[in-house]
């Protein structure tokens, strides 16, 4: 077990050392100490951030330009003459000097004192790539007349002979001499354990002793140091600090001053503005300016500047800033964020620079600049207070299964006593309400409500419990399914990615019995958090009754990144699962329940969850089953309980065929084409068995052997089929996992998986209607989940919306609605968002209360490292005379190098070892991989060089990535990589394979759903469009260990800059920034889009005469006119329904969909009418177009214009709209 102590210590000590790479001072090993450093480079092209540079200078390079010729003179001399640099000074920049400027530029203020002009400017100096100015602007209550400051800063001159020096220590210091030979050249210092300059010499000089060869082997590396003298020498800079700690401000009868008192500086002035504000308050802004013009030098710019205001020694107190927006205007939700969030204070803002304080409540303390912000985001904690008295064991999973004998009347005594804690905590919550202000009063109160009705819901839930046998049973089921999944878990972490052969695995899954298993694996509480049993008992009422209305709402769990909201909705799965068993033994086969994502990698990462809980349900079925049950023994049918995924042909097998032909490759494979044949032609996904963890594919061992088998068969030849390796696991005949879209089709699994972008294919296979019990006696889905629904926004949620028409329509055709929950951690507007998808009332759990930092089920930790209590750290970067390119190199050289300078253990060093880079966009990303190739291995060497030896280089190789253009073989690879290939010195040091990843690029692919321990470092290039992108991105480091993320900002972006001047305030309430989203599914466009697909996709699916490909030809409008009616009913209802719903004032078109819907069917007609007999719904042409127009109904979407057919997504990865366009070439006679 890590020290998390030394862990956090670690985590410090790394962001300092990128502090001193890209802030200073520090980057360089200097003498006496960091505040007078010598570097080896001009300062402005050393540093990235923080520094004033002369005014009207701009940056002519790209915003991509690398600029390869940067920090040239820092590459070692590899014994080449040494080349002079022209105009090294300069080479990191491109610049130009804006000459001939008018009188009011060349002034830094305006002709009249009191105005402002002079403030515009200096404020505009701060907004540029290469910025001349910063501020900050606070408010404050009190006397203004005269305001005190400090000011910190540091310049740098040339170096001087006498200023070179190199740190050394040789062996033997005492009796340790500079050779003759070099010593006229260096001396050493032994009082200060440095090299000095004795005379001037250059690198040139330095190669002519090296090719000599007269220091012999050298083995004190004099030569090395010699360089750097050389280079201190050539192109050394000294930092020179200042600081200022009695300026004074004074306004007087003025508003706008353009000096400061007790400040003479040739270099830099300072200008303040004041205004009075309406609530009596007054508003300071206080701007640091560079006064110079012309190139930057070297010793014409400033660096890590740091202004400070304290309260102490002015007479004023700080102010909150609080906003203009009228309390009174703001809908309910933004009412409430505003009371959830009212103690996290903002008391400034940056201009060029971000802004942090140390502020109490009285407006006591002090407020300054910070171009290196860092901002800890605390952890949350899951556990209930122990002054409400719950006891543990209430969310023990084994105690409320039927493992445990204790009575029923006992256990639900204990979970009233449950809810009966949440109950008492809404009364003292209650309790704060009248010291509230008053105008949190009334959002205060219906928040409350909501608290209350879900407790309401949770002790109906509880009485059901009670009075319904069957219920009870189900509900101690998932609660033994959920305890054996979570040991079966802990059995793969003790025996990871075992291979069938390891016989202590076997033994272990023999002797495993689930009545003594916790004792067994004791590494587990083998318990809910509170709010998932809370979830489960709010949901028993919804699952258990068809006629409820709760079971007609979407219940919503809203809870943060890490919190467990898998863990919540799996256990209501199982129960549903095992009370439709009870309740309806002849009807209750087929598909139970549906799962829905939106990502390819979320639903690949979440599956394998999922299906060790269906491996668990279904070991309880088949133990019910035997003739001697070790277990309690139910009737749980003979229908085995199954899980597949369906999540398309190009990720998994559409049919048997392609299926059994892949099988065939894989079954043929030599050593030599083994990982070429897996990444071809395993598309079958699950890569270990969800059981016990045995690998399900052959892998090569240390010899370059084959080992393993592959856990797939073809069953009676032409049924493809799962199994575990391992003949001691319980699925070693088979597991209940199935991932061929026609085994699907043929035996519907118990629960269904899959991505929203699947279901674009309803009106395409006639199939698909078997997940609904269409045609069969079973019943339909009981329950839908659809996580992460923040995704299924704006465009996708718009087509979305109108498929879950179709989906909607199904399920009620067995006469009760389906239950739906949904689930996501960052979320705005989500009632009208579940209203435009479901048409439905939606109930957000857990309910917001008073303050977002308690929930009852979920508060906010007191940081407090002394405990181990710590959170996620933020560190942001905006680039100074940088443009995006050479500061995402030098951010990501850094970031890589010093994991490997630190000198620390492996195992802590395994923590910072892998680099997550985050890309807004795939073109971003694919020049990032070239420059990781190139530019970020070349500036690791010269960062080495100067501090190091050019030889400590870390090797990185090429980097890897988790995007949607990897095949999921490699995704899955990849994840594999990351989680269990640890960092050990002594195989990088052997080049011992596999070695850790280095650097990982990712998009938005990983926002969500990805949880490995080993990724604690991240760079986030460029602040992502969304804030609940930024917030799901972040969160995918530092789960299990301390984690950092470095927000690269783009200083070409207003809303980058805002984001880095409001750091602090951004970071502490980021939840309550998260955008609103929306959809309209039953807009114009949408209707044009998709309409038709989710009318022919109800009437295929509905009716068997309709269900295969040439059927579309049996279509005749009087013959279907009873299903036409329902669905044109149905949408029409549903589009007044949605429209009302998200707003109320929105015309009402019911009419032009009714006519909508009519001319598509006429339309179906029509083509049916006028072909030959010969028509088809397109299934067969959508790898080959037809011959000619009129032979299908449907069409993909760009395909043979001149076809009639519909065009019909079979995707909803791109859902915008394509416009066609044609090329026209102009020949001129001449």
């Amino acid at each position: 077990m890590l020290d998390k102590k030394e862990l956090l210590k670690t985590r410090d000590d790394f962001i300092e050392l990128i502090k001193k790479e890209l802030l200073g001072p520090g980057s360089e090993v200097s003498i006496p100490d960091e505040e007078h450093e010598l570097i080896t480079t001009p300062p402005e092209t050393r540093y990235s951030v923080g520094i004033l540079f002369p005014q009207n200078n701009k940056m002519n390079a790209d915003n991509n330009d690398t600029d390869r010729m940067e920090d040239s003179s820092e590459v070692e001399s590899t014994g080449e003459d040494d080349i002079e640099n022209k105009d090294s000074e300069n080479s990191d920049h491109k610049i130009q000097s804006l000459s001939n400027q008018s009188e009011e530029n060349q002034s830094l203020i305006g002709d009249d004192p009191d105005s402002e002009d002079g403030m515009d400017e200096e404020v505009s100096l701060a907004m540029q790539n290469m910025p001349s100015s910063f501020g900050i602007t606070f408010l404050v209550n009190g006397k203004t007349d005269r305001i005190n400051l400090s000011l910190k800063y540091g310049t740098y001159r040339r170096a001087t002979l006498k200023e070179c020096k190199i740190p050394f220590e040789p062996a033997n210091q005492e009796k340790w001499k500079v050779p003759e030979v070099i010593e006229s050249y260096i001396g050493y210092n032994s009082k200060e354990k440095c090299l000095i300059m004795n005379n001037d010499f250059n690198r040139k000089r330095v190669t002519e002793i090296k090719n000599q060869d007269i220091l012999g082997s050298d083995e004190d590396h004099l030569i090395d140091n010699m360089y750097k003298l050389a280079n201190q020498m050539r192109n050394g800079y000294v930092r020179e600090p200042y600081e200022f700690d009695d300026i004074s401000i004074v306004f007087g009868d003025m508003d706008y001053v353009d000096h400061a008192e007790n400040f003479e500086s040739d270099l830099l002035n300072i200008t303040a503005l004041r205004r009075k504000m309406d609530n009596g308050s007054t508003s300071v802004t206080v701007m640091v300016v560079n006064k110079k013009q012309g190139y930057p030098s070297g010793t014409n710019c400033v660096f890590q500047p740091k202004i400070e205001i304290s309260s102490e020694n002015n007479n004023f107190t700080f102010v909150e800033y609080t906003g203009s927006t009228d309390f009174n205007i703001l809908d309910d939700e933004e009412q409430s964020l505003e009371l959830q969030y009212r103690n996290k204070h903002v008391y400034g803002t940056g201009l060029g620079t971000a802004v942090d304080w140390n502020i109490n409540g009285s407006g006591e303390g002090y407020i300054y600049n910070d171009f290196f912000p860092q901002k800890e985001v605390p952890s949350m904690e899951f556990g209930i207070n122990p002054k409400y008295g719950v006891p543990d064991k209430t969310l023990s999973m084994k105690y409320l299964s039927d493992l445990d004998k204790t009575d029923k009347d006992k256990k639900l005594s204990d979970l009233k006593c449950f809810v009966q804690a949440y109950s008492d905590w809404i009364n003292d919550i209650m309790k704060k309400v009248p010291q509230l202000e008053e105008k949190y009063r009334t959002i205060a109160g219906k928040n409350i409500l909501g608290c209350r009705e879900a407790c309401d819901r949770m002790n109906r839930g509880i009485e059901v419990l009670h009075n319904n046998p069957n219920a009870w049973n189900a509900f101690c089921l998932a609660n033994r399914a959920m305890f054996m999944q979570r040991v079966q878990l802990n059995i793969q972490k003790r025996w990871p990615a075992s291979f069938p052969d390891e016989k202590e695995l076997s033994d272990a899954l023999r002797k495993t019995d689930y009545y003594t298993a916790d004792r067994e694996y004791p590494n587990d509480k083998y318990a809910w958090r509170p709010f998932q049993l809370a979830f489960m008992l709010l949901d028993v009422v919804s699952v258990t009754d068809d006629t409820s209305q709760d079971r007609s709402l979407v219940d919503l769990i809203w809870f943060p990144t890490g919190g467990g909201k898998t863990e919540a909705y799996l256990g209501l799965t199982a129960m549903t699962i095992f009370y439709r068993r009870f309740v309806y033994p002849e009807s209750s086969d087929g598909t139970t329940v549906i799962m829905r994502y939106t990502l390819r990698l979320l639903a690949a990462q979440q599956f394998t969850r999922a299906s060790t809980l269906i491996c668990a349900c279904e070991y309880i079925r088949r133990d019910c089953e035997a003739k001697r049950s070790h277990y309690p023994s139910y009737s749980l049918g003979k229908k085995p309980i199954t899980i597949g995924l369906w999540i398309g042909g190009e990720h998994t097998p559409n049919k048997n065929k392609t299926a059994s032909e892949c099988l065939k490759k894989l079954n043929n494979v030599t050593a030599y084409n083994l990982e070429y044949a897996k990444e071809k032609y395993n598309k079958f996904q699950v890569l270990k068995c969800p059981w016990c963890g045995t690998r399900l594919v052959k892998e090569k061992d240390k010899n370059g052997k084959k080992r393993g088998e592959f856990g797939y068969q073809m069953r009676s030849g032409n049924h493809f089929k799962l199994l575990c390796t391992r003949q001691a696991c319980d699925f070693g005949n088979g597991l209940p996992v199935q991932i061929v879209d026609e085994e699907l089709y043929r035996e519907p699994p118990t629960l269904l998986f899959g991505t929203v972008d699947k279901f674009a294919m309803l009106p395409w296979n006639g199939e698909i209607g078997n997940f609904f019990a269409v045609g069969s006696n079973n019943r339909a889905p009981e329950l839908i989940i659809q996580d992460e629904l923040h995704l299924i926004s704006g465009p996708l949620g718009t087509i979305v919306g109108l498929y879950e028409s179709a989906i909607d329509a199904l399920c009620r055709k067995k006469g009760s609605s389906t239950k739906i929950v949904a689930s996501t951690a960052t979320i705005r507007r989500a009632v009208e968002q579940c209203a435009a998808l479901y048409d439905r009332d939606v109930r957000q759990f857990p309910h917001p209360a008073l303050d977002a930092e308690d929930s009852f089920f979920a508060r906010e930790s007191k940081i407090d490292y002394a405990n181990g209590i710590y959170g996620r750290k933020y560190i942001g970067l905006m680039p100074s005379g940088k443009t995006k390119a050479m500061m995402e190199i030098r951010s990501i050289a850094a970031l890589l190098q010093k994991a490997k300078d630190m000198n620390i253990p492996d195992a802590i060093r395994d923590k910072l070892w892998t680099v997550t880079a985050y890309y807004n966009s795939l073109k971003d990303l694919g020049k990032a991989s070239t420059m990781v190739d190139d530019d970020v291995k070349d500036f690791m060497k010269r960062m080495c060089f100067r501090l190091k030896s050019s030889s400590d280089v870390r090797s990185i190789g090429s980097a890897d990535e988790l995007t949607s253009r990897l095949t999921t073989t490699e995704l899955n690879r990849t994840l594999d990589k990351l989680e269990k290939v640890e960092y050990s010195a002594e195989n990088i040091k052997n080049r011992v394979s596999p070695l850790p990843a280095n650097i990982v690029l990712a998009t938005n692919m990983i926002s969500v759903g990805i949880d490995v321990a080993r990724l604690n470092v991240m760079l986030i290039v460029g602040q992502p469009k969304l804030t609940s992108e930024y917030i799901q991105a972040s969160s995918r480091v530092g789960r299990e260990y301390p984690g950092m993320a470095f927000v690269m900002y783009d200083g070409g972006k207003s809303r980058d800059r805002s984001h880095y001047e409001q750091f602090r305030p951004y970071h502490e309430s980021f939840y309550k920034y998260v955008e609103p989203t929306g959809a309209t599914p039953f807009s114009s466009p949408a209707r044009k889009r998709a309409l038709h697909a989710v009318l022919i996709a109800y009437l295929r699916l509905s009716d068997p005469s309709l269900k295969l490909d040439n059927f579309a030809a049996n279509f005749r409008k009087d013959k279907y006119q009873k299903e036409i009616d329902e669905i044109t009913d149905f949408i029409v209802e549903r589009c007044k329904s949605v429209n009302h719903r998200v707003n109320p004032y929105m015309n009402d078109d019911s009419e032009c969909v009714r006519q909508e819907i009519e001319d598509i069917f006429e339309k179906w007609q029509d083509l049916s009418e006028e072909s030959d007999g010969t028509f088809f719904y397109g299934d067969k042409f959508m790898v080959k177009n037809p011959d000619g127009p009129g032979e299908r109904l449907l069409k993909i979407f760009g395909t043979y214009r001149d076809d009639p057919a519909f065009e019909t997504m079979t995707s909803m990865r791109n859902v915008d709209v394509m416009v066609p366009g044609s090329i026209i070439e102009w020949n001129e006679d001449k």
